[in-house]
């Protein structure tokens, strides 16, 4: 009897693996984990129970389907907010499994039973002892699966998907495309457990897959913490064992034990949550480490022509260089409200062009169109001579435009060097085709990575901060590793959304000598800010917005001796 319950614990742990991947590591909450197992189970006893398939050729099959169904649901889901995504997974979920109790083909209510004879390389599995090597191995495998990607550069996507979707797209990241991925390998594997659990079981049945053991491996996530898969193997086990532990150890009834144990199921959430939220097993960061170098040594590795150390190399005059970006006629409304109207920008490589106004004059909302974010309704914007207009926020970013955001976003569960490295481009360990092929090359990669990321953090003067959790920053820290890691993404062209606000004086200075250091060393940036200290020490370009429109441009000077201007603004200021 107590084989039987440990066959049944370790493909329950196998499912709470596969779920927490998907809730833990990506942040997309799923209900229908336990219908594509359903999948997986009722496809394993229709194909080898009722037409003596293969077993094996079965759970292949088993695996695919689970994993088509998963890649349907998710196009379908995906791009809702997250309570849509809830609640379309249970949708489907109940859906799946009134679909398994309508068709006569399937066994109706009472599902496919008396599946028997199973053959597994050529062993027979007639008994629990049987089931307990393939159940061990099935664990295994997933947990393997898992481990090497929530632990991996493509975890590190994942785990910024979590925190913020929005910031982690501006860094590069076709983040659609991971969940997508990821949604499809979790119900793949899911699959998988549910065609040997029902196999294990002898039967599909829809209410062996229902909703009660899609709360079971919540509860077992949720127990063992999230983005721990150890954690989900040992919580899934002990609340396994529950039930067995009544009858055997305490003597009570089965029918009570089973009411029990759903009783202490509740009663032991309620304590995690309120005692220890994060799990028995919390989350735990696992970068690698980058070797440390002196500022010195730091700063010439950044960039061969970056050297704060020396003298700024002599700066071509601003209508000398060449048209990097260049806007023409961007306009976007909003039902009745004008929100842009015909925005023309150029600008200029090796140079800082300060886009300033009063509040709502539309300089957000500018960048938001520049950098595919807000779809516009007319115009164009052409970099390096590429039409951007149509393209993916993140093919933005790859194509050499990147942005930072007014209220910084960082990802706040990662840690600064984390953040960092989730912006460096054309890391091999965020393709899956590159992921699993044997050898040390993404290893070696990452740790390429990981030092890179600590020469932005060097660069910004936040190397001691490395280790840090980004939600343990101070608001001046927070804008130096977005600085950084805008920086990362090797982007020829970088939009600043108010980097010195909110920035107490200690850390204004150091910011500004970022940016000029950034300017200097050839790269353009376009920085929108209110602090016109900070727009006369930077800007070799102005513009002034208002009313969702570019209405005079020049130099600061210009523009403060406009009589029209200084009433309207900057007389304010």
């Amino acid at each position: 009897m107590w084989i039987n319950y440990l066959d049944q614990a370790l493909l329950l742990a196998a499912l709470a693996v596969s779920v927490n991947l998907l809730v833990g590591y990506a942040g997309q909450v799923s209900v229908a984990h336990a219908a594509f197992a359903g999948v997986g189970g009722y496809t394993v006893c229709f194909l080898a129970g009722e037409h003596r398939w293969p077993y094996l050729a079965s759970l292949a099959l088993a695996v695919l389907i689970a994993t088509a169904f998963g890649v349907v649901i998710g196009l379908i889901a995906l791009g809702l907010a997250q309570e849509f995504l809830i609640l379309m997974t249970l949708a489907f979920s109940l859906g799946i499994i009134g679909v398994f109790a309508t068709f006569d083909s399937l066994g109706g209510v009472m599902g496919i039973t008396g599946v028997d004879g199973l053959r597994l390389f050529g062993v027979a599995l007639d008994s629990p002892s049987d089931w307990l090597i393939p159940s061990a191995a099935v664990l295994a495998l997933v947990y393997a699966v898992c481990r090497r990607l929530g632990e991996s550069p493509f975890g590190r996507v994942l785990k910024g998907i979590r925190e913020d979707t929005v910031a982690t797209r501006a860094l590069g990241k076709n983040t659609f495309g991971y969940k997508i991925g990821i949604f499809a390998i979790t119900s793949g594997l899911a699959g998988l457990v549910g065609g040997v659990y029902s196999g294990w079981l002898g039967q599909a049945t829809p209410s062996a897959f229902g909703f009660p053991l899609a709360m079971t491996v919540f509860a077992m996530v949720i127990v063992g913490g999230s983005a721990n898969l150890t954690g989900s193997i040992v919580a899934g086990v002990a609340l396994t064992m529950i039930e067995p532990a009544l009858r055997e150890g305490l003597g009570v009834q089965s029918t009570q034990a089973a009411l029990l144990q759903v009783v202490l199921y509740g009663v032991l959430l309620v304590l995690v949550m309120i005692v220890r939220p994060q799990g028995l097993f919390p989350e735990r960061s696992r970068q690698p480490v980058a070797p440390a170098a002196g500022p010195a040594e730091s700063r010439a590795r950044v960039s061969p022509r970056l050297d704060l150390a020396g003298e700024a190399p002599g700066r071509v005059p601003y209508g000398e260089t060449d048209v990097v970006l260049r806007a023409e006629g961007l306009s976007k409304s909003f039902g009745g409200i004008t929100a842009a109207k015909d925005i023309g920008l150029e600008l200029r490589r090796g140079t800082i062009t300060a886009l300033v106004g009063p509040n709502g004059a539309g300089k957000t909302t500018a960048f938001n169109l520049l950098t595919g974010t807000i779809v516009p309704d007319a115009g164009s914007v052409l970099l390096n001579g590429t039409e951007l207009v149509g393209m993916r926020p993140d093919r933005i970013v790859r194509a050499g435009l990147v942005r930072t955001f007014q209220d910084v976003r960082l990802l706040d569960r990662l840690t600064c060097l984390e953040n960092v490295m989730l912006a460096v481009p054309g890391q091999p360990g965020e393709r899956l085709d590159r992921l699993f092929v044997p050898g040390r090359s993404v290893s070696r990669a990452d740790r390429e990575v990981a030092e890179q990321a600590m020469r932005w953090l060097e660069f910004v003067g936040l190397a001691d901060q490395a280790g840090t959790a980004a939600d343990a920053l101070s608001y001046g820290q927070s804008k130096l590793v977005s600085l950084a890691r805008a920086l990362a993404t090797r982007a020829d062209v970088l939009l600043l959304d108010e980097p010195a606000s909110g920035v107490d004086a200690a850390w204004v200075d150091t910011m500004l000598s970022m940016v000029a250091a950034v300017r200097d060393e050839g790269r353009t940036v376009c920085l929108v800010e209110h602090n016109l200290d900070v727009v006369r020490e930077l800007s070799d370009h102005t513009c002034f917005m208002e009313l969702g429109e570019i209405t005079a441009s020049g130099t600061l000077a210009e523009l403060t001796g406009s009589a029209r201007l200084a009433e309207a603004y900057f007389g304010a200021q």
